[in-house]
């Protein structure tokens, strides 16, 4: 039996298995395209052919999919059910507050145990001392699997029992980088317009290495460099969205800032850079509205 089952092996996913591999924790892990299970280094690693295979294969479980229901989605026929029992599941998938609150009755009802977790870095940074991950759920589900998930770096932070509170303060940190987006993108179109060099706007922050990194992609036009497309931060504006929603609260800023995804979406920038917004802004996107 292994120590942790993986479920999903995207740019977090199979960081994560490398950071249990690179510290000799046994593992299973499992993916729709086997491809990518196979691709991993043949080391303390089972692959699992199913669902089934894979809970019953480690005591607990950790998803890291790009679906905010993915509990449901991977879980919810009736045929695997009983291998959910006296499972943990964590996950990783980014959700909406509402959606892990629900996510933790369906699994206790099933006699699993459920913590949510937010990743706070880049994939390169896991099982490193820059690796920084939020949990919360139940003190008596944490505490057994810390040391599991201390593997997955430095920063690992314990928020409490409130289930969906690392699921509230991700969407509020993300609300925070999404105004710095537009922030840098709107900045760099003014230096731009009046003939001013982009260098000499970064030079104005040497201590700000999100200002230089992001605003260097506009200069270099790098945007093929990226560890999170535009789309993955697309997806989490739509949570926002959602949430505003779902909590009766006003929903202008990501709607704003939405209209301005959806124009890089349709331009076909997707797969770049968040920063390729900047192509849209600069009319690079033709036709467009």
């Amino acid at each position: 039996m292994s120590e942790v089952t993986i479920f999903g092996l995207g740019l977090m996913g199979s960081a994560l298995a490398k950071a249990c591999q690179k510290d000799g924790v046994p593992i299973t892990v499992w993916n729709r395209t086997i491809e990518k299970a196979e691709a991993l280094k043949p080391v303390n690693v089972s692959i699992a052919q199913t669902i089934s295979e894979a809970l019953a294969a480690s005591p607990v479980s950790i998803i890291c999919v790009d679906d905010p229901s993915s509990v449901l989605t991977l879980f919810g026929n009736s045929e695997i059910w009983s291998h959910l029992e006296g499972r943990t599941v964590v996950q990783l998938s980014t959700s909406l507050p509402k959606q892990v609150r629900q996510d933790q009755t369906w699994l206790t009802e099933r006699n699993a145990d459920f913590l949510y977790g937010a990743i706070h870095c880049g994939p390169q940074d896991l099982g490193t001392k820059d690796g920084h991950i939020l949990f919360s759920g139940p003190s008596s589900v944490y505490k057994p699997v810390e040391g599991l998930l201390s593997h997955q770096g430095g920063k690992i932070e314990y928020l409490g029992e409130d289930i969906a509170a690392v699921s509230v303060l991700d969407l509020a940190w993300l609300s925070t980088r999404f105004g710095e987006f537009i922030g840098m993108l709107h900045a760099a179109n003014i230096c731009q317009s009046e003939g001013i060099e982009l260098q000499k706007f970064i030079e104005m922050f040497p201590d700000n290495a999100r200002i230089q990194h992001h605003v260097g992609t506009i200069r270099d036009g790098t945007y093929d460099q990226r560890t999170a497309t535009l789309s993955v931060w697309r997806a989490s504006l739509e949570l926002m969205k959602q949430q505003a929603i779902d909590a009766g609260m006003d929903a202008g800023f990501p709607n704003l800032v939405g209209g301005l995804f959806d124009r890089a979406v349709q331009a076909d920038y997707s797969e770049e850079h968040v920063m390729a917004l900047f192509k849209v802004l600069r009319g690079d996107a033709g036709t467009v509205d």
